[in-house]
């Protein structure tokens, strides 16, 4: 696949790179807003459910992709974030408006039916903006660090 495809694609080498301080550092953000979403709906219940509807790990993955692979490749996630999120919100609607008439088994089906085809629907159109802008289209693979150099064995093969 191209460096530059619309496509996204998951790369499991990326998994090695991690240091058990990316996964701390996640973990410490997650905690933080979901600890700060849990104050806020004692004061204000209506605005608690917003603040956990906010992905809890999104700011710290973000730190990590900026540290790792650049700012535009941490931008191109958080625009992936904010669509998903758009999607989200179709859903909410669709599932907020539709479980009374439809029940709730069918309202939730359509309601990840609508999540997916807006997501994809504002993921094409960003896509094929960038294109006709000519610019990246996604983020390029994981980069990986090089492999370490290879041990010389002492013992010689007579």
């Amino acid at each position: 696949m191209r460096a530059e495809s619309p496509i996204p694609s998951l790369s499991p080498e990326g998994l090695k790179d991690k240091k058990p301080q990316d996964y701390i550092i996640r973990c410490v953000f997650g905690a933080s807003i979901s600890l700060i979403a849990a104050l806020v709906s004692l004061k204000y219940q209506l605005f608690g459910g917003l603040f956990l509807a906010f992905p809890a790990i999104l700011p710290a993955s973000l730190t990590l992709v900026e540290r790792d692979s650049g700012r535009k490749e941490a931008s191109i996630d958080a625009e992936g974030a904010i669509i998903g999120a758009v999607g989200l919100m179709a859903f909410a609607l669709v599932a907020a408006f539709g479980i009374e008439p439809l029940g709730a088994i069918t309202a939730l089906m359509l309601a990840a039916v609508t999540w997916l085809l807006v997501a994809v629907t504002i993921y094409s159109a960003v896509m094929g903006w960038r294109a006709a802008k000519g610019s990246r289209a996604a983020p390029s693979p994981v980069r990986s660090r090089p492999p370490p150099p290879a041990r010389q064995d002492s013992r010689r093969l007579h």
